[in-house]
């Protein structure tokens, strides 16, 4: 039975040592020893303090853990690249990182607090940058009270480790001081002497490392490491180093690469200068004992390798941070860089003459930086968390706006237009059943060129519908086509703007005032159909879409499909003379089969004709009207209205009979 967990008092804890919980990750061995190099420090401090290690990735669940620690160790080793297009996404990519960022707080925030709870810390330190994330959220929120700090190892690529609800960050490198401000605010950074065991601190004699290690004392000695890990290209750094021939010894660290480990020793199994180690807790005396190191991931240990005075030479990992943080450290001369094995040779031989700093490998200047200990027990409390009220404002614009911009999306797509119609029972007219040989023609052109295209058309005997692309048409363009025997019929612009569709309502009706049609009409939608947005504010205005069952170019060729009686056809055309030499081979190709072109009203407004459940007209009991009556029954009007049926049931949402 577990015991339950009461809070101290504040006089409790002032009594009592104090209590620092530091989280780590076992995601590359830099996060670990940086943690275990605190708790050192902290011990071996004359501060009376208890220091708890925990898992802090761990510790914010088992999916976060699988993804992030498994999931990299993977790429690493199997998909280097992948890692690379990610870590690219996070660093220049807003929305990207704050979605990474929110679901880290999402899925870690709750199992984060209830074990930091579990210790009671008086200060709480993240070794691992994705932890920080988080527990930089709890702080903000007020779910932990306790002051928070986060040791910063890389140089560059901050975008994670430094945050606004961190009260201290430690920094390694003094160049990365303003990055940190610029992110988490100023005052928010000290710089410290590295977190590193003290045993790298400890004067060692070269030879004797050499000695002690079994190694051969003279000539030159390389440390070639894959990190915890044992990633990159070890095995090819260890062949081009073998062809060196003032290099006596080779000590390759496979980590805890269990497979690596094996295959260097399979390998190099015939050539005595070379040492295979796994992972190890000798590396204070093969820094002390090498004159070069070769490492891939960069980290803790060229930390390590500077305070023992060992030149560095980055190769082998060229992906995400590593590359990032290894090229600005080649910039400030803080290692060298081989892009590969001819530059490694190279860069390598170099560095053989590079002369230690001081007696026992540290600069006088790293010296003088103060220790983490006395800033992780003394933090002062600079972050301040956010009322509750801000936060509850925030989650509620937050929601509107999402509310907002779906409400918009969905409005400004037509992948919800179907759904839409059987909501709003809307029905596109495509098709008019009649017992006239009859096909609506809808001719949609430029207002420029309707007047022309009309006359052109008239001399030839063909009368049709006109559409403008939403243009509310002039009166003088009205009484030009009643004269010609044509009509105008509403048209929706086809605009690719994201609110295009605001506009559908005022665009309709005016267009309707000005061809005198009343509370139900037809208009002419977009060849790719209508948004939801456009569909619901056509059913506010009364107005019925006209799909067409074939869509033509003026100039283009003849649809597949038969045509029957009824249908309703939409061509695209000009004002050009090849738009109405076209038009007319469409209607003598009508005429071949037997058909008339007409405008549409004259189909729409016949007595016999009623609307179905589908959207087109159906024939009524009532005899057709035949074409010569049609023909001369006098001037069609300027716009096809929508009239209602004296057997229909009821009204649409359009206003149109069903």
């Amino acid at each position: 039975m577990r015991a339950t967990h009461r809070k101290p008092t504040s006089s409790t804890r002032a009594t009592r040592p104090r209590r620092v919980l530091i989280l780590s990750a076992d995601v590359g061995e830099g996060h670990a020893a940086a943690a275990r190099a605190l708790a050192e420090q902290i011990e071996a401090s004359t501060h009376e303090a208890q220091v708890t290690i925990i898992d802090g990735l761990s510790a914010m669940g088992w999916i976060l853990h699988q993804v992030v620690e498994d999931g990299y160790r993977v790429q690493l080793k199997l998909i280097p690249w992948s890692y690379s297009i990610i870590y690219w996404l996070l660093e220049h990519i807003a929305p990207f990182r704050w979605i990474a960022r929110q679901l880290l707080c999402l899925l870690g925030s709750r199992p984060l607090a209830r074990a930091i709870s579990e210790h009671d810390p008086d200060v709480i330190v993240s070794t691992y940058p994705a932890v920080t994330v988080v527990l930089a959220r709890l702080r903000r929120t007020g779910a932990i009270g306790s002051p928070t700090v986060a040791t910063i190892t890389d140089l560059t690529g901050l975008f994670f480790w430094a945050q606004p609800g961190i009260d201290m960050h430690l920094v390694m490198y003094g160049e990365s001081m303003s990055s940190v401000e610029r992110i988490a605010g100023r005052g928010s950074v000290r710089l410290v002497a590295p977190l590193i065991s003290a045993e790298f601190l400890e004067p060692r004699c070269p030879i004797d490392a050499r000695r002690a290690l079994g190694l051969a004392e003279q000539g030159r000695m390389v440390v070639v490491s894959g990190g915890g890990w044992g990633v990159g290209d070890v095995i090819g750094a260890v062949r081009e180093l073998a062809q060196i021939p003032e290099v006596s010894s080779i000590v390759c660290l496979a980590g805890r690469n269990e497979q690596l480990h094996e295959r260097l020793e399979q390998l190099f199994v015939d050539e005595p200068r070379v040492h295979v180690y796994g992972f190890t807790d000798k590396m204070p005396e093969l820094l002390a004992a090498a004159d070069a190191l070769v490492h891939s991931t960069g980290g803790v240990t060229c930390l390590e390798a500077k305070a023992t005075g060992t030149p560095v030479v980055s190769y082998g990992l060229p992906v995400g941070h590593a590359r990032v943080n290894t090229r600005a450290m080649a910039q400030l001369d803080l290692l060298r860089l081989a892009n590969d094995t001819s530059e490694l040779r190279e860069q390598v031989k170099a560095s053989f003459a590079t002369e230690t700093l001081t007696a026992n490998g540290s600069s006088h200047s790293d010296r003088a930086q103060p220790t983490a200990v006395d800033l992780v027990l003394d933090v002062p409390r600079r972050v301040r968390p956010i009322p509750l009220w801000r936060r509850r404002l925030t989650v509620a614009t937050t929601n509107v706006m999402l509310l907002l911009s779906v409400g918009t999306w969905m409005m400004s797509t037509d992948e919800m237009s179907a759904l839409a119609r059987k909501v709003l029972g809307v029905h596109e007219l495509r098709q008019v059943s009649t017992d006239e040989p009859n096909v609506g023609v809808i001719v949609r052109t430029p207002t420029s060129d309707v007047t022309l295209l009309a006359s052109q058309l008239a001399q030839r005997g063909i009368h049709v519908t006109f559409a403008d692309d939403g243009g509310t048409p002039s009166h003088r363009m009205i009484l030009r086509l009643r004269s010609l025997g044509d009509e105008l019929l509403p048209d929706v612009p086809s605009s690719g703007a994201i609110l295009h569709w605001v506009r559908t309502r005022g665009s309709l009706r005016s267009q309707a005032r000005a061809l005198g049609l009343r509370h139900h009409f037809y208009f002419l939608q977009p060849h790719s159909g209508l948004t939801v947005g456009q569909m619901v504010l056509a059913s506010t205005a009364g107005a019925m879409p006209v799909r067409g069952s074939f869509w033509l170019q003026a100039t283009g060729s003849m649809p597949h499909g038969r045509i029957r009686a009824g249908d309703v056809l939409v061509v695209n055309a000009d004002g050009s003379t090849s738009s109405a030499l076209g038009l007319a081979r469409i209607a003598s190709w009508l005429e071949s089969d037997g058909l008339a072109a007409e405008p549409l009203a004259r189909l729409t407004r016949s007595e016999s004709i009623k609307v179905n459940k589908s959207g087109d007209r159906a024939s009524a009991t009532a005899p057709a009207t035949s074409r010569a009556n049609a023909a001369t029954s006098g001037t069609p009007p300027s716009g096809v209205e929508a009239r209602r049926s004296s057997n229909s049931s009821g009204a649409s949402a359009t206003g149109t009979p069903v």
